[in-house]
């Protein structure tokens, strides 16, 4: 019940779409994050079907190109947005660590954070316009958000939070067994829904590419952040998922 309730959270605290069941237990933040590819796997299923139907129905190339740049945005409440922007206010301020920590937290939206969210959505919209031009398989558009936030959340649950995250609340050995959990829970939908993907994918190679690409940035990038703010946190994982599906789109192009 425990691991059920766990998934509704995640469901209901990272996704717009409707919860069918809404609960809430502060105890079970570790296996919220472990449910994090089945949240990645609406939203992407969500993102391909809606790209597939615009693209059926005859849809404007700009309208669509803009269409698909917003919809994964949307889905997620624009959650992991705000940590892409947090944590560029606080990278690039260049300051000491305990105001680039302070910055972190801090409700105020700073210029570093502006400047980096409008090159961001610009590379985005280039990136997904590109792609569409050229031919995507609507695969990769599923696999994306599942692997950016399975890696996300597979460095949230094994790395040092930092001191005012969420996720720093919890000690003892009963966490330390939650969190080994919620690794294996999260490696496990891993590798059930990329070989899924795999199996119905047009182009093997080219989506294992895509998936290697969104795994990898999305590590570099939480490895990035965490040692320039010395912790892992909520915004970091938000940060490093951004690039990870960023990166995952500039390879669905390329391939």
């Amino acid at each position: 019940m425990k691991i059920i309730t766990g998934l509704f959270m995640a469901w209901g605290n990272f996704l717009t779409v409707p919860c069918p069941f809404k609960k809430w237990d502060n105890d079970l933040k570790n296996y919220m994050l472990g449910f994090l590819p089945s949240v990645g796997l609406i939203l992407g299923c969500i993102w391909a079907a809606l790209c597939l139907g615009m693209v059926y129905l005859g849809f404007p190339y700009l309208v669509l190109s803009f269409l698909v740049t917003f919809i994964p945005f949307a889905l997620c409440g624009f959650i992991h947005l705000d940590g892409f922007m947090d944590c560029c206010d606080a990278m690039l301020s260049r300051r000491c660590l305990e105001e680039r920590q302070a910055i972190l937290k801090d409700s105020h939206c700073g210029a570093f954070a502006v400047v980096s969210l409008a090159f961001m959505i610009l590379a985005y919209y280039s990136f997904i316009s590109t792609a569409l031009s050229m031919g995507i398989d609507f695969i990769d558009l599923c696999m994306i958000p599942v692997v950016s936030r399975g890696i996300a959340g597979i460095n949230v649950l094994m790395r040092k939070p930092i001191g005012h995250s969420q996720y720093a609340s919890g000690a003892g050995a009963d966490d330390t067994r939650q969190k080994k959990k919620a690794v294996i829970l999260v490696i496990i939908q891993l590798a059930v829904y990329c070989t899924a993907g795999m199996l119905l994918a047009s182009y093997l190679l080219p989506s294992l590419l895509v998936i290697g690409a969104t795994a990898a940035a999305t590590y570099l990038a939480a490895l990035l952040a965490k040692r320039n703010l010395a912790g892992m946190s909520g915004d970091i994982a938000g940060f490093s998922i951004i690039w990870g599906e960023l990166i995952g789109i500039f390879a669905m192009l390329v391939l």
